[in-house]
């Protein structure tokens, strides 16, 4: 039977745990989800003032309709009212009167003939032709008046046809603003319910929600899990990187042949994909002996810079300790293809004596005046022996360039640190390789703080290796930052422009 190589059984672990470790539940938060539902809830109570308003005119509404209602019934029992009356007017008195005489002088009733004839008496006048005269008179005179009755009753029928419709057009326009106004009730309802369930999942996160040491912005993943440095290539078969955009920290070292490399230290948020990671250096022991034991991710060393990694504070969980934890991209050539996955480097060294980081830094709020000693501040350019180094502020952060080019991930996102450390070092010789120098990071030195668009001159002071980097003006007071994540570059003195 053939047995399986070492490095078919590294990507099988490698897969293996990428599939099994997941991100900490607090880490499937979304560190800008407060804010989104911050926007939403202003969204629902400005949306919920409008309902408001509408629902005051769609009720207003309704009380028109049920007064025009009010007002159409009115219409209706006057118009029947003037039919009725004028109805009666077919019977008034004298009309019927004449009417039943002239009813009884065609029918030849008697009594009928009588009372025109009386009639007739009293006017002066009984002649035969003149009373034949009178009874077209009135014969005519009736008629005419039960014509215009007739009409006006035509009218009048019309008129209540009229006025019944315009009572049943304003009942189903009631009917139908009835239902507008309780579709807005329930509409209103809905968005309220939703109002509560966002302002109940906003006090949820705060609830949840950290303040990352690091950068002093607010996290739901781990605060106790240890810092994670990961050293990343920076030559330029090696760019775009992967994961620089989610470290809080940034350390820019200097390498043999005058190129730089990246010390990327993870500890508020992870990144699934990081690299290309690359080998350490001796400086590094010293550089990141002040984040408290940290894992120490890389892609090994020689045996010189390994007998030092292990007398120092770094806990190793490089691909020559932990393969299980590395993978190629095949894509890319070597050396500039291996990766590795925070969460997958936090589950490995779980169990491994390690620390929580310390505050590098003072925080301040950007409504807190900045230190006395700050001017306004473009950008800087740093040169190091082989690589260009620039910083343009761009009114919320410092956008890095390298050799001309924009600095980039492997997303496309930009690279613009909150604040940028230029931190002037001298560099000797490693003990572990004659061609490879070593930046000094304890001790004492020059530094420009660029933030807020501005720059501070400062000094930095590190007395021991497991102190933090102070950062301070020129009384001495510690320099305060804004919350964000932070490059800190390391090169040579005198070797940078501010502009």
């Amino acid at each position: 039977m053939i047995r399986p190589t070492r490095s078919i059984i590294s990507i099988l672990l490698t897969f293996a745990i990428t599939a099994v470790v997941a991100q900490p539940a607090a880490a499937q938060i979304d560190p800008g989800e407060i804010s989104q539902l911050e926007v939403h809830r202003d969204e629902i109570a400005n949306e919920l003032a409008g309902l408001d308003v509408q629902i005051v005119q769609a009720g207003a509404n309704v009380d028109d309709l049920v007064a025009l209602i009010d007002r159409r019934e009115v219409e209706i029992e006057l118009t029947a009212d003037r039919i009725a009356l004028t109805v009666d007017s077919r019977r008034e008195p004298a009309r019927t009167r004449t009417e039943i005489a002239l009813a009884g002088y065609t029918a030849g009733d008697p009594r009928g003939n009588a009372l025109l004839a009386e009639i007739q008496t009293l006017e002066g006048n009984d002649s035969a032709d003149r009373r034949r005269e009178f009874y077209s008179t009135v014969i005519d005179d009736a008629q005419s008046r039960l014509d215009v009755i007739d009409e006006a009753l035509i009218s009048l029928r019309a008129d209540l046809t009229t006025a019944r419709d315009r009572f049943a057009e304003a009942r189903t326009q009631k009917s139908e603003a009835v239902d507008a106004l309780t579709a807005l009730g329930q509409k209103r309802t809905d968005l309220a319910l939703e109002l509560d369930d966002v302002k109940k999942r906003i006090v949820r996160l705060r609830s949840l929600e950290n303040r990352a040491v690091l950068t002093g912005l607010s996290t739901f993943d781990d605060p106790s899990r240890p810092a994670l440095a990961v050293k990343i290539d920076n030559v330029s078969l090696a760019r775009p990187q992967s994961g620089i955009n989610q470290a809080d920290i940034v350390f820019v070292e200097e390498v043999e042949g005058g190129l730089t490399r990246l010390a990327a230290v993870f500890h508020s948020t992870g990144a699934k994909v990081v690299g290309p990671v690359r080998s350490m250096r001796t400086g590094d022991f010293n550089l990141l002996g002040q984040l408290n034991s940290p894992l120490f991710a890389n892609s090994g060393g020689n045996r010189g810079a390994r007998a030092a990694l292990a007398k120092s504070t770094l806990i190793d969980v490089g691909a020559s300790s932990k393969p299980e934890g590395y993978y190629r991209d095949r894509s890319r050539s070597a050396p500039h293809n291996l990766y590795t996955n925070t969460f997958n480097l936090w589950a490995i060294g779980a169990d491994l004596d390690t620390s929580t980081p310390s505050p590098m830094f003072t925080f301040r709020d950007p409504a807190d005046p900045i230190d006395p000693s700050a001017r306004p501040v473009g950008g800087v350019t740093i040169n190091y022996p082989r690589s260009t180094v620039d910083y343009s502020w761009n009114g919320s952060g410092w956008n890095r360039s390298q050799d001309g080019s924009p600095t980039v991930d492997t997303n496309g996102k930009r690279t613009a640190p909150t604040t940028v450390i230029v931190q002037f070092v001298d560099y000797g010789i490693s003990a572990a390789d004659a061609k490879s120098p070593e930046a000094v990071t304890i001790g004492t030195g020059t530094a420009w703080v660029l933030t807020d668009g501005q720059v501070i001159e400062a000094t930095w002071r590190r007395p021991e290796l497991t102190d933090q980097t102070e950062y301070v003006d020129s009384e001495g007071r510690p320099i305060s930052i804004l919350p964000g994540r932070t490059w800190i570059e390391l090169p040579r003195p005198d070797s940078a422009t501010l502009r």
